[in-house]
């Protein structure tokens, strides 16, 4: 119901009262009309415009994120029981008591390979590995007695290393045989002496001071390059200056280890394992031949290593009591597939028997290159020597000069079976004899050899 009042300005004030009533259809045309003011209204752009396209694309991406996660958990789930499936097709004792050791980085030099660990209550895991090799030798010049072509068992070393969990016992031991051929020396012996070969307990009892450690037993020296046990070695055969290198001996070490690289170490020794080594024969004043055999005398070593810019350096020195001193150094590099190492080693006569040689010293040095190619490596050993009268290396006043070259083509068909064969020459005035004991300059050796790694 509408009221309408209408003011008359011609003088007369009427007033006009009219009664309207809307109802029905007379309603649509005001609700019209409100509905189109209503629809003229200004909106809030926020409220009534379409999201933006920033808007969309970001809704989007994390909508393709959250789909690539549930991707990513439906593979993992795939991988753990296919993980699970596969435990369960192998026995809990095996698992407990085999496992893969791999190779050890860092080092070229002796690396080992784990055949496998056993769980012990006392000592933690004990783990093996070794070494078996043998091949076919052949030579000339080999002297009186000696072989011109034999077939030899080189290394069968089996060594078991193991030491409790926090690290302050363990033990080191090698069993097996080993005959180590050397550029001066075709192989006699077809098998070699099966014995204990060494025999190391190690200890580190100070827990505030844990880079210092003690060994004692029959213990493998520090000092020299090249190892007695060849299958650790890129030649088949030992090089004329490793070849009067130091060999195991009963006695006590300590070592400190500064860093990972940085290390220093000194010995002390008494019985030595080869009787031989340790032995020289000389003319006494009266024209007599006299032998000294200082196996069961004292002797010690020192020495250090490190690693600077990446080129391994060690410094040695061993003292050998009432016979002769070495003191040597030894550096080891890698350029991309080409390995490379120098040794230097001068020996002494000691005082007591210096005056029975004409000459008192040597010097010598060995010079070793390794390019490798895939499987294939081609190691070759240079080496020099002068030992004047010395006599220390070769028996002979007349070998002052000795020069060897030794080349060895490797296949290694994994990582722990391979096979070489050598070509080596030594040339020394009077340094060998033929089967007939006369003076020969020089002396030739052929070999090759299968080697598996544990």
């Amino acid at each position: 119901m509408f009221h309408l009042f209408i003011n008359c300005e011609d003088g007369a004030t009427d007033k006009i009262h009219s009664s309207m009533s809307f109802s029905g259809k007379q309603c649509i045309l005001p609700l019209c009309l409100f509905a189109v003011l209503l629809f003229l209204v200004p909106c809030n752009n926020a409220s009534c415009e379409d999201m933006s396209d920033a808007e969309i694309r970001k809704e989007l991406e994390e909508l393709k994120s959250k789909i690539k996660e549930l991707d990513s958990l439906k593979e993992r789930v795939r991988e753990l029981e296919e993980k699970l499936s596969a435990k369960g097709k192998v026995s809990a004792r095996e698992t407990a008591k085999k496992e893969l050791i791999e190779e050890e980085t860092g080092k070229e030099k002796a690396e080992k390979r784990r055949l496998v660990t056993i769980s012990s209550p006392y000592l933690g895991k004990i783990s093996i590995g070794g070494g078996l090799s043998g091949g076919y030798f052949a030579g000339n010049n080999e002297g009186r007695g000696g072989e011109k072509d034999n077939f030899v068992l080189t290394n069968l070393l089996i060594d078991i290393t193991s030491e409790i969990k926090n690290g302050m016992f363990g033990v080191n031991v090698g069993l097996g045989g080993v005959t180590t051929p050397s550029v001066f020396d075709s192989p006699k012996d077809t098998l070699p002496d099966f014995r204990l070969e060494y025999a190391a307990i190690n200890l580190k009892p100070i827990k505030s001071l844990p880079g210092i450690s003690f060994r004692g037993g029959l213990l493998q020296p520090n000092s020299g390059y090249e190892s007695t046990y060849t299958f650790n070695n890129r030649n088949i055969t030992v090089g004329a200056l490793a070849s009067q290198q130091p060999y195991n001996a009963v006695g006590a070490g300590v070592e400190y280890d500064f860093s990972k690289d940085f290390r220093i170490w000194s010995s002390i020794f008494k019985h030595r394992l080869e009787k031989d080594e340790f032995e020289t024969e000389f003319e006494d004043e009266h024209g007599g031949v006299f032998t000294k055999n200082v196996q069961d005398s004292y002797s010690w070593e020192a020495g250090m290593c490190d690693n600077i810019g990446g080129v391994g350096l060690s410094l040695y020195h061993y003292h050998l009591t009432g016979l002769r001193h070495l003191t040597g150094i030894s550096a080891e590099y890698t350029i991309n597939n080409v390995y490379v190492a120098l040794n230097l080693d001068y020996w002494r006569w000691s005082d007591e028997v210096a005056s029975h040689f004409d000459g008192r010293s040597s010097i010598g040095a060995a010079l070793y290159l390794a390019p490798s190619f895939g499987n294939f490596s081609l190691p070759l050993r240079l080496e020099y020597i002068h030992q004047g009268k010395s006599e220390i290396y070769l028996s002979s006043e007349d070998a002052e000069d000795i020069y060897a070259a030794t080349f060895t083509p490797t296949y290694n068909f994994t990582d722990n079976i391979l096979i070489r064969t050598e070509g080596s020459y030594v040339h020394a005035e009077d340094g060998f004899s033929d089967h007939n004991g006369k003076p020969k300059d020089d002396k030739f050796l052929f070999s090759t050899e299968l080697v598996f790694k544990f």
